[in-house]
């Protein structure tokens, strides 16, 4: 089977990388280089080892309000760029909003970026991300439409769960991400990394690891028969089985086990005359189908990527690896059967996958549309009571905000009365002193200062001239100099008349 795959955040971008790597190491061409990697940090590409970097696509580098990551050593004293340290975090900081904003600007570019992949030439496409991401979550929505609406191929979507260790902000980002996926693709294979993880170990330690189960696991699923297509075998996989089996939809899960093989020379002398129809059925070859029962046994018993009822699926596909000697019809019959009765659904597909040279055999069981999936149950669990608490705290906020703000009017209100009050203290300007204020003839200057010299200046005037200058004051601003000269000479006669009533008294006293 041939399929595209598009890398989305930190997360998509290595595990994407990792199949690459599982591809080359297994002779399993089947993305035939249809590839690309979109991230809002270009951190991740930094860590790429078969990702060519002409398939990296950095997007929302221009957005304000995207972090790049910079090197530390880097961030000079000329450069207006945060270091690393100085980072909540690189890309969009697990704001899967701000990460379908930045998809949504960046649609153009992201389209031209399609461009680079033949959809012709392959027979499905999957979208890789980790679904606890702003990045992975945000982005893959809106990858995800634009393939759907331009693809007539089936959808994949792979994405990685946060772990419970993880925040409970990732949890409600991984939980928006399944409600938003499983009705666009045309599957989801979420993978549990607490099925994986060891607690022993911080979870950052073992992502390399994680992602190599995983590569091989869908290796095995979707890469089935791309190892060796010149050897011929009636029962061999098609890409039409997988499609038929994740036709369903919903949310699928894949079993692994591998058993070592005898591949000595006899055993090629075997798998010969098997070939050529000249071997019968023989006790071996009835030993050769209960391995393969105790097999696919161990594969429903084993680590699934997600962990669910297996009796809640509705459609199963076995997939048979291995040394053609090795696999059957007997055993895939044997397998069937098991896989019907544990699973309660008469839909199982099989499928054999020759390899000639392989040292051992390989059961890989996909369970696909399972219902009964605790994990996700959880997570969900998990995030609409993380959401409860943010909506309580926000409304509590808000609430607090209310009551502040009418704090804030009632103190305004008790400083306003508080001002009438102090109108009258001794110290303020009042009535005239607004005036002279807005003229400019009080300003920048102490208040107490001016006001006891005003009232010096009042001591020390004759109650007469006060008088006059009083009248002076009321008098039209407009009046002409003569009237001013007038006032001048009324002010000196009773100047002389004062000075002669002073001179007559003495002699009215004699």
């Amino acid at each position: 089977m041939k399929l595209s795959l598009f890398g989305v955040g930190n997360a998509g971008t290595r595990l994407v990388d990792q199949l690459l790597q599982a591809e080359a190491e297994t002779g399993r061409n089947f993305t035939d280089g249809n590839v690309l990697a979109f991230n809002t940090a270009a951190e991740a590409f930094g860590e790429t080892e078969a990702l060519p970097e002409e398939r990296q696509i950095l997007i929302g580098d221009t957005h304000s309000a995207v972090n790049q990551y910079v090197e530390p050593s880097q961030d000079g004293p000329d450069t207006d760029a945060a270091s690393a340290t100085q980072r909540d975090s690189a890309g969009v900081d697990g704001d899967p909003e701000l990460g379908a904003t930045v998809a949504d600007d960046e649609l153009p570019e992201i389209r031209r970026a399609l461009d680079l992949v033949d959809d012709t030439e392959v027979d499905a496409a999957m979208v890789v991300a980790g679904f606890g991401g702003g990045t992975g979550c945000g982005v893959s929505s809106v990858l995800l439409e634009e393939l759907k609406s331009v693809y007539e191929i089936p959808v994949y979507v792979l994405g990685a769960l946060p772990s419970t260790r993880e925040s409970d902000e990732r949890a409600l980002t991984a939980a928006r991400a399944v409600r938003t996926f499983v009705p666009l693709a045309d599957a989801v294979l979420p993978v549990d990394n607490d099925t994986w993880a060891r607690s022993t170990t911080p979870l950052d330690e073992q992502y390399e690891e994680i992602n190599e189960a995983i590569a091989t696991r869908v290796l095995s699923v979707f890469a089935a028969g791309e190892s060796d297509p010149g050897v011929v075998s009636e029962m061999r996989i098609d890409p039409a089985d997988v499609m038929r089996t994740l036709d369903v939809g919903g949310l699928a899960s894949i079993g692994y086990s591998t058993i070592e093989v005898d591949n000595s020379d006899e055993g090629l002398v075997a798998r010969l005359m098997q070939l050529l129809g000249l071997a019968d059925e023989t006790p071996d070859n009835q030993t050769d189908a209960a391995t393969v029962k105790r097999l696919v046994r161990s594969a429903l018993e084993s680590k699934l990527t997600i962990p669910c009822d297996i009796e809640s699926t509705d459609r199963v596909l076995l997939i048979l690896s291995g040394p053609p000697k090795d696999i059957s019809r007997k055993g895939f019959e044997t397998g069937r059967y098991l896989l019907e009765e544990k699973t309660g659904t008469v839909e199982v597909l099989a499928g054999d996958e020759p390899m000639p040279n392989a040292s051992e055999i390989t059961a890989t069981v996909l369970f696909s549309n399972v219902t009964d999936v605790p994990r996700i149950d959880e997570l969900q669990e998990r995030a609409v009571t993380y959401k409860q608490e943010q909506d309580a705290e926000t409304e509590a906020i808000d609430t607090t905000t209310a009551v502040e703000g009418a704090t804030a009017l009632d103190s305004d209100t008790s400083e306003s009365e508080a001002d009438d009050d102090d109108e009258e203290q001794p110290f303020e300007f009042h009535g005239d002193g607004d005036e002279r204020s807005e003229n400019g003839d009080a300003s920048g200057g102490d208040t107490g200062t001016e006001t006891e010299a005003t009232e010096d200046e009042s001591e020390s005037v004759d109650p007469d001239s006060a008088e006059d200058e009083a009248d002076t004051t009321a008098a039209d601003t407009d009046s002409d100099d003569d009237t001013t000269t007038a006032d001048d000479d009324t002010t000196t006669a009773d100047d002389d008349e004062t000075e002669k009533e002073a001179a007559a008294t003495p002699d009215e006293r004699e």
